[in-house]
């Protein structure tokens, strides 16, 4: 399972990087601006989180984690090719919407399939999310040198390889029978989640600092290019962010089941503050270079602390759920709502936009308290 995991996790990140950092990049060639960009990336969030918290659970009640896995690559692909010809505004908004239910749902559904992996003990998820970081490093390195040679236009086909060539892999086994067997329970036996105080406040940290990566996800590729950065330094710019995590993965493999749920997302809070704030002093190039390493604690440390969470306090049958939770939440409408407030502000004044992602972060601070609180009141003990 191992392997599979790691093939999976490095093939789906190579892809992300493209949708993720170069996105709007690729349709501001295309002669779109920052607000109908920001328009585009917010309706495909907004259709992300209604997919991943109600359909996603759906989908795996009517079918095991192995036959969503296999098929929802292809899917992906098929629509992705209708972004080849131009869209035009409409086009643009309907195929986001759509590309918006199949295509990020590939990410709950891989950290699902390794979380439930990590529960079992065939894998440790750090060192197996570590291959996720190298994907996404060789995929911006790749985006960087097509770019540069090609032109953005060239970006959307490296896109469609990389999500064929996940495709592909994913025809062959998971290689644990279990995870591949299972299936989510109905809605209603969710009822355990939402009482859980420690699940709760968890992924009202995870949702609060993952949503304030919006800015930084739909703009920063763009701002450096309109800074007229060369685009070998952009990709090095996308690279130095899962160098950061491929580090923070490898340090806490052997100490995050010891460490306490609050401490790792305090750690995660205080880089996201220190982060942002650094892009609010409109600092320059070699500055927002070196708060690129912080991403390593604002995103890794929040993935290492959330899947701990799962790990500790959900059981099998509701991983699929809380999974969605936490990405329709945190990386869906939360980021959804944060992407238009950037949309809206980049082309005013970067400095505003980073200003809400700072705002974004700071009740997290007072919600790590309370999961202090929580967790001493009730021990953490293996789902």
């Amino acid at each position: 399972m191992r392997t599979w995991m790691r093939v999976q996790f490095f093939l789906f990140f190579f892809s992300w990087v493209t949708f993720l950092s170069y996105w709007g990049v690729i349709f501001d060639a295309r002669g779109f601006d920052g607000a109908e960009i920001g328009l585009s990336i917010t309706i495909s969030l907004v259709t992300r989180a209604i997919a991943v918290v109600t359909l996603f659970p759906l989908a795996n009640r009517l079918w095991p984690i192995g036959t969503i896995t296999r098929w929802l690559p292809w899917l992906c692909f098929a629509l992705g090719l209708g972004f080849l010809p131009h869209p035009g505004l409409t086009g643009l908004l309907v195929l986001s919407a759509a590309f918006g239910v199949l295509y990020p749902t590939l990410m709950p559904l891989l950290e699902t399939t390794a979380a439930l992996g990590a529960q079992r003990g065939a894998l440790v998820y750090g060192p197996v999310r570590l291959w996720g970081s190298f994907g996404f490093v060789a995929g911006a390195g790749v985006n960087g040198l097509v770019a540069r040679q090609l032109g953005n236009g060239a970006l959307l086909p490296v896109f469609l390889l990389a999500l064929l060539a996940l495709a592909l892999t994913a025809l062959s086994r998971i290689g644990d029978e279990v995870v591949a067997a299972q299936r989510s329970g109905s809605i209603g036996a969710w009822g355990p989640l939402f009482g859980h105080r420690v699940f709760m406040l968890a992924l009202g940290i995870c949702v609060l600092v993952q949503s304030s990566h919006a800015a930084y996800y739909a703009f920063g590729a763009l701002h450096l290019e309109r800074l007229q950065v060369d685009p070998l330094v952009i990709a090095l710019f996308l690279m130095l962010a899962p160098l950061s995590e491929m580090l923070v993965f490898r340090l806490t493999a052997g100490v995050a089941d010891r460490w306490p749920l609050a401490v790792l997302m305090l750690i995660a809070t205080v880089g996201a503050l220190v982060r942002w704030g650094v892009w609010v002093l409109d600092p320059t190039v070699p500055m927002l270079l070196a708060s690129q390493l912080l991403h390593g604690l604002t995103f890794g440390m929040m993935q290492v602390g959330f899947i701990q969470t799962m790990r500790r306090h959900v059981a099998p049958d509701l991983m699929v759920p809380a999974q969605g939770l936490y990405s329709a939440l945190g990386t869906g409408a939360g980021t959804a709502v944060m992407t238009a407030i950037a949309g809206h502000f980049f082309d005013i004044s970067p400095v505003l936009t980073f200003t809400a992602m700072v705002l974004c972060v700071v009740p997290a601070l007072p919600a790590a308290i309370l999961l202090a609180r929580a967790e001493q009141r009730l021990p953490a003990t293996p789902a």
